[in-house]
């Protein structure tokens, strides 16, 4: 039985195992933490309360099972990681939009984290059932650590930093500012982006399943203090929702905008996924659907890296175009976002929605799996 070595117990890493085990490899997955749940154990560790995130993400949950070769949900029609998202409320620069999600983009949101109602915990119920073997508390950082992985591994460790450096693969320093705690009634779920001139990127507040937790994020720069001041003040003011403590994030993170050459699949002999491969949008960050899709890909890579290969450059077919976009926006804040930004909300309701939300945020593969749900038709 040939055996394959994941680095990292995230979505990704998760999916890939569960494939693999299934088609009959001996999988063992390496995880630094002590547990499943990625970004969240950390933010848990760091507020000293169990903390899980909702993260945005556009979902066809059949299409997805199809292509991914297993049930994401646990019984009939039962996914109780994921709820519709019927409406994103925008706050840009002083104006607040209602933005409804019309009905060929199926927005839900996802619960994140190490609770039993979260997707990774999902992921990892069918790992273990799958015959997938866990070596939690075992970081792989360095670049000797990576170096010395049996050829073929699967490096999955998401937006950390570590494996970014260790692997010379560019990225954008990220910085941030969070807390969480549970969903003020009639909010769940629910989610509010912000586009403000005290950030470069954006700020929001995302819940699901009774838990909420709202960011400040910036990439390229740390965040100023008045930055810092004003979205606790900003959110309580305008949603009602307040926090007792807010926790920082700086130097810890990254996204895989550090260059036009991303996104890859391999670095030498090592196989990557999910955010680490550049699988996720490079606009608003959001990542559940590409580290699904990147996981498959990756498991697909251990058989046959061409045919990998190609299928990875399908999924990723528009992600030059939103990172440039990106660039675009980074380079004129705060006055090209202040025009731009209502330009586009312009034009939605005239253009098919789907083309929208595949340029800008530019989703790895969720305009492509209906070419794989009408071939499983075939």
């Amino acid at each position: 039985m040939k055996e394959v070595t994941i680095v990292g117990a995230g979505l990704s890493g998760l999916t890939a195992a569960i494939i693999l085990a299934r088609e009959g490899y001996s999988v063992t997955v390496l995880e630094q933490k002590k547990a499943v749940g990625g970004a969240s154990l950390h933010a848990s560790a760091v507020s000293g309360r169990e903390m899980s995130f909702a993260d945005m993400t556009p979902l066809n949950l059949d299409a997805m099972s199809r292509y991914l070769g297993f049930s994401l949900s646990e019984g009939p029609g039962a996914a109780p990681f994921c709820n519709p998202l019927p409406s994103l409320r925008l706050r840009a620069f002083g104006k607040v939009i209602e933005l409804p999600f019309p009905p060929e983009v199926p927005m839900k949101m996802v619960e994140r984290g190490s609770r039993a109602s979260s997707l990774d915990m999902r992921l990892f119920r069918l790992a273990t059932d799958s015959g997938v073997r866990f070596s939690f508390g075992a970081p792989i950082s360095t670049r000797k650590d990576f170096a010395d992985l049996p050829p073929g591994s699967i490096v999955a460790t998401g937006m950390f930093r570590e494996a970014f450096d260790a692997l010379d693969i560019p990225y954008t320093r990220a910085y941030g500012l969070f807390a969480g705690g549970p969903a003020p009634e009639g909010k769940n779920p629910f989610c509010v982006a912000y586009y403000h001139e005290h950030t470069q990127d954006y700020a929001y507040y995302a819940s699901v399943n009774g838990t909420g937790a709202a960011v400040l994020f910036q990439r390229g720069k740390p965040l100023s203090a008045a930055a810092r001041e004003w979205f606790p003040k900003q959110l309580a003011e305008d949603e009602g929702i307040e926090f007792p403590r807010w926790h920082l994030i700086e130097n810890m993170v990254g996204t895989p905008t550090g260059s036009l050459s991303n996104p890859r699949l391999f670095s030498g002999d090592l196989i990557l996924t999910g955010t680490l491969a550049g699988m996720q949008d490079p606009s608003m960050v959001l990542g559940v659907h590409g580290a699904l899709v990147s996981g498959r890909i990756a498991a697909m890579a251990v058989r046959d890296r061409e045919g990998a290969a190609k299928e990875f450059h399908r999924m990723n077919r528009w992600w030059r175009v939103a990172y440039l976009t990106r660039r675009l926006l980074w380079a004129t804040h705060p006055w090209g976002p202040r025009r731009l930004v209502p330009a586009v909300l312009g034009l939605m309701p005239r253009v098919d929605q789907r083309f929208m939300w595949l340029l800008n945020p530019a989703v790895p593969g969720w305009m492509r799996l209906p070419e794989e749900e009408s071939k499983a038709r075939a």
